[in-house]
């Protein structure tokens, strides 16, 4: 793996303004990913995964009530750059977007060929049998039959709808890909086809991903490190051994002990409680009320840092300092 960084983010901020008050969704995270890496995040539902790949790509609702820090793609602040200037460097050629619905992603009056080569027409200037052409490439690319291209996306079904997303976002051959839990409104037969697809084009091709998921056993099969998010923050960080085999935060190790094992004859823990009002969350640390290992007067009180738990690993866990003290 060539250790050069795509994609770095600093204190990322996405905040929404609400009839109750405001949404802390994204709260200041950092993490990178490095060429032909797959970094996934992965947490409950309301966690602020979403919001992250909306908050990079600035995909943004009208109801934002704070907005910043720093993304940095390649040698660029793209938080910096004017809209023009982000939908060329950006949008076009830099960092593509797997959304999670693909019947909502994709024009059911436009044939699928047409859809897949837009870009290169609208953004590339390529002339339409170019476009289209490389638009086949990409069907063949995901293992699709190009004959496809001619068909509307309701002649699809939902596997195929969701590798037409994936050549629509790689036709123009961007630097990463951001997957937002692709394969979530999927049975577990197509589940597993459109992971060895994403398997396939990253071994074969150096694709660089960045992958949202709540599926722990997902996140194992396709990414090199894995951020573990809560809250709106990143609770957790390291290469996927680990997180999964040594894990530092209480919330990870939760989350890992509610997933169903093959090998073992465990059932599955759930995590007590529910995830916090993030419109009003709780002081110290977010995971404090659900935490069974709390250390009254310290993680009721102060939020945790980033701490080292080894090396290229951190967790946002008092205990680590206990541990190391």
């Amino acid at each position: 793996m060539v250790n050069s960084k795509v994609l770095e983010v600093r204190n990322l901020l996405l905040h929404y303004s609400t009839v109750r008050g405001v949404v802390k969704a994204v709260d200041g995270i950092n993490f990178e990913v490095s060429k032909g890496e797959t970094l996934a995040i992965v947490g409950e539902s309301g966690s602020g995964k979403s919001s992250t790949a909306l908050a990079i790509m600035r995909i943004l609702p009208r109801n934002v009530a704070a907005y910043g820090g720093e993304v940095w793609f390649k040698d660029l602040d793209i938080m910096k750059i004017d809209e023009e200037e982000f939908r060329r460097k950006v949008r076009v050629e830099g960092i593509s977007m797997v959304f999670q619905g693909a019947m909502n992603s994709l024009n059911p009056v436009i044939r699928i060929e047409d859809q897949v080569a837009e870009p290169l027409i609208v953004n590339m200037k390529f002339k339409r049998d170019e476009a289209v052409s490389e638009a086949h490439e990409a069907l063949k690319l995901v293992g699709l039959d190009p004959a496809i291209g001619r068909r509307y996306a309701h002649e699809l079904s939902g596997g195929m709808k969701q590798r037409v997303l994936i050549a629509m976002s790689l036709v123009a051959k961007p630097s990463i890909i951001i997957l937002d839990e692709p394969t979530s409104a999927l049975d577990v037969i197509t589940q597993a086809n459109i992971m060895n697809l994403l398997k396939r084009l990253k071994e074969e091709l150096g694709f660089t991903y960045l992958f949202i998921t709540h599926d722990l056993g997902l996140a194992s099969e396709l990414a090199d490190r894995v951020a573990v998010m809560y809250a709106g923050k990143i609770v957790e960080i390291g290469s996927c051994e680990d997180v999964y085999i040594h894990t530092k935060h209480p919330y990870t190790k939760m989350l890992l002990d509610s997933v169903p094992t093959l090998r073992e004859d465990k059932h599955p823990a759930f995590i007590p409680g529910a995830p916090p009002d993030l419109v009003k969350p709780p002081t110290g640390c977010s995971f404090h009320p659900r935490c069974p290992f709390i250390v009254r007067g310290k993680c009721d009180v102060e939020t945790p840092p980033m701490l080292y738990a080894g090396e290229g690993h951190n967790a946002s866990c008092w205990l680590l300092e206990k541990e190391s003290g």
